[in-house]
């Protein structure tokens, strides 16, 4: 299993069809759990609570008069939230993900008047986001060598973006380019050669599903939301 999985990130155009063929969505999918808990958990515990909870603090007008004990305590007490929530929701997450990509996976079928199992897009979405599982690895890692974490270089640990390489002034263009993430883009088309597999699709047809999978991705979630929660942008 690990050999095929392997080939799954080695060689996806061999490997991707043998793991959706052999129906292999079990551990894959509890690759990106575990590998999802471990980012998040080493992230909090080199996470540097301080300079949150005293922001958070003096906006409540809370901070003045508070002793440093009651400081410290609360401070410790973010940072076990922090880790219990990280983990919990790294395990439980993934799992909605790959289901809900599965569900979208089944209505593109549908669209295209393709046919194919559900089962077979459930293992094509959990194999497909392998590269995320192998992306929130190498995150645990990094955030594990840190001295301590800030909540501002918790999306700078791993430099897998073109905002690493170019900068603009523009908040919009900086989060287009913070969106371009190669562990995403990865994903996304070995995702698209496994609809393809499923559905009996060339490889490179395939490949162009997993492309427009990732730019609808990149406009919701680089664009669209992030511009509403900012007011446009304005």
């Amino acid at each position: 299993m690990a050999l095929l999985l392997t080939k799954v990130l080695t060689n996806p155009s061999e490997g991707v069809p043998a793991a959706v063929e052999a129906r292999r969505a079990l551990w894959p999918v509890v690759f990106l759990s575990l590998a999802t808990a471990f980012g998040g958990a080493a992230f909090a515990v080199k996470w540097n609570a301080a300079p949150s909870i005293i922001q958070g603090l003096e906006k409540s007008g809370q901070l003045k008069g508070m002793p440093e004990a009651d400081l410290a305590d609360q401070i410790q007490q973010a940072q076990r939230l922090k880790l219990v929530t990280s983990v919990a929701g790294g395990l439980v997450l993934p799992v909605l993900m790959v289901l809900g990509i599965a569900v979208a996976l089944s209505l593109l079928a549908w669209l295209l008047g393709k046919k194919g199992s559900f089962n077979g897009f459930f293992t094509a979405a959990a194999v497909g986001l392998l590269p995320l599982a192998l992306a929130r690895f190498l995150y645990g890692l990094v955030a594990l060598v840190q001295t301590s974490v800030s909540e501002d270089r918790a999306a700078t640990l791993l430099p897998s973006t073109l905002a690493f390489a170019l900068h603009s002034q523009s908040p919009k263009l900086m989060r287009l380019l913070s969106s371009l993430d190669f562990f995403h883009l990865w994903a996304a088309l070995l995702i698209g050669i496994g609809f393809a597999a499923v559905v009996g699709m060339r490889r490179r047809q395939g490949l162009l599903v997993g492309a427009a999978l990732f730019l609808a991705q990149l406009g919701v979630f680089g664009l669209g939301l992030p511009g509403l929660s900012s007011g446009g942008g304005k």
